[in-house]
């Protein structure tokens, strides 16, 4: 018979009852549950229309031509990428009321490319959306997970959960409504933004208050990057991983349908499958690996996912079935998800707790650099050797980065 030492059993215990702590007080402030409502809305609201919606809407229904929503999409997320850092500086000076503002903005772009549907307009509107929506993410983390939480990794596996979750099913609900009418789809995107509108407005009543610091200790913008640039923490462990991790990415975007289509065979039904699961495996695994990554080395666990994520991804070349292309997928995700908190735990270590949301948004734009670069790149390599080689590409980069955070003593920067 074994028996089970006492003090495990209670270490056991006790781990579960702090998270179930960190969830308790997460969901009993006001604040914060107000704020995480807010979060999955726009997320649902932005998916739906960005990668469902706008796509259809403006062949389909406008008949203009395929072009248009490419550069919308792309014009939305560089614009979002590039104002993040200036977005997270205004953050932290002026306080919550910017995240009112953005979305106020999002919401006037929103309504104009409703009424007045034509290319330029659908173009600048999405710019103008892509603006609204760059201080979001800063204003979630900063106040829901912020660096000086011991249980911050916890805290954003929740964000991350609802960041697929909303981003995830937005994509997909909006189809009902596609069916039925285009103009009854756009309205409840609108409608749905405008509830989140309302939420922010509230949201700003709500006890305690916003993050905001006084003026005069304020640092001005680019002296916060330039202190960040002379971090050796940030410039030899942390940049390689932000640019290279998105990069790999951004690869696989502009490729994985037509390889799912010509080496998997799987239909645009069974595609979006594949899609469904990879993302539910990671959102499912997000909690767990957000507990895990508060316990153990985030030294171990980037290694363990990055690793994990590169040797899946190499499966993928060798897939020829339906089965194998789910269960990979929901091995890829599940991998992601051992990864992404411990790294953003790393990102947090080098972040000064007063200005949160500006060194968020300084690290977020040179991640969203990789993203911009990543499915240019890809489609040129899948042009030249095939999507085969493009994904080899991908596995190789996340294979480095294994690699690289195993055996270089990245710890040591972050040493207390």
């Amino acid at each position: 018979m074994i028996v089970i030492p006492p003090v495990i059993m209670y270490n056991t215990s006790n781990k579960k009852e702090k998270w179930r702590k960190t969830m308790h007080e997460i969901f009993s402030n006001k604040k914060e549950t107000t704020l995480l409502l807010i979060f999955f809305l726009i997320e649902f609201t932005r998916g739906a229309f960005l990668i469902t919606f706008l796509p259809l809407y403006t062949v389909k229904y406008l008949s203009l031509s395929i072009i248009i929503p490419g550069l919308a999409v792309s014009t939305h997320y560089l614009v979002e990428t590039f104002c993040k850092g200036a977005a997270g500086w205004h953050l932290d000076r002026r306080g919550h009321s910017i995240l009112f503002l953005g979305l106020f903005l999002s919401l006037i772009a929103l309504l104009t490319m409703k009424l007045i549907p034509s290319s330029p307009v659908l173009l600048a509107g999405s710019a103008l959306f892509g603006l609204g929506v760059s201080p979001v993410w800063l204003a979630v983390i900063s106040t829901i997970a912020p660096v000086q939480k011991k249980d911050r990794a916890s805290r954003m596996g929740l964000i991350f959960a609802l960041w697929l979750a909303g981003g995830g099913s937005g994509p997909v609900i909006i189809n009902f409504f596609i069916a039925r009418n285009y103009s009854l789809a756009f309205w409840l995107i609108i409608t749905l933004w405008g509830i989140a509108l309302l939420l922010a407005a509230a949201f700003l009543f709500i006890k305690p208050g916003s993050i905001a610091t006084t003026q005069s200790s304020f640092s001005p913008f680019k002296k916060e990057l330039s202190r960040l640039a002379k971090n050796q923490a940030v410039t030899r462990v942390l940049l390689p991983g932000m640019f290279l991790q998105t990069l790999a990415g951004g690869l696989l975007l502009p490729i994985l349908p037509i390889h799912a289509q010509n080496q998997l065979g799987l239909n645009p039904n069974q595609y979006g499958i594949l899609l469904l699961v990879g993302g539910a495996a990671a959102a499912i695994a997000f909690l767990p690996m957000g507990r895990l990554a508060d316990r153990i080395s985030n030294k171990i666990l980037l290694t363990t996912g990055f690793g994990m994520s590169a040797f899946f991804l190499g499966l993928f070349i060798t897939a020829r079935s339906p089965f194998s292309a789910y269960l990979l997928a929901g091995l890829v995700g599940f991998s992601y998800a051992i990864l992404l908190p411990a790294w953003n735990n790393f990102l947090a270590k080098a972040i000064r707790p007063d200005r949160q949301a500006t060194g968020w948004g300084i690290f977020f734009t040179v991640e969203g650099m990789g993203a911009a670069i990543g499915p240019a790149l890809g489609g040129f390599i899948a042009k030249g050797l095939g999507t085969p080689a493009t994904i080899l590409f991908s596995t190789l980069l996340l294979a480095s980065m294994a690699c690289f955070y195993s055996f270089y003593p990245v710890e040591r920067f972050f040493a207390k």
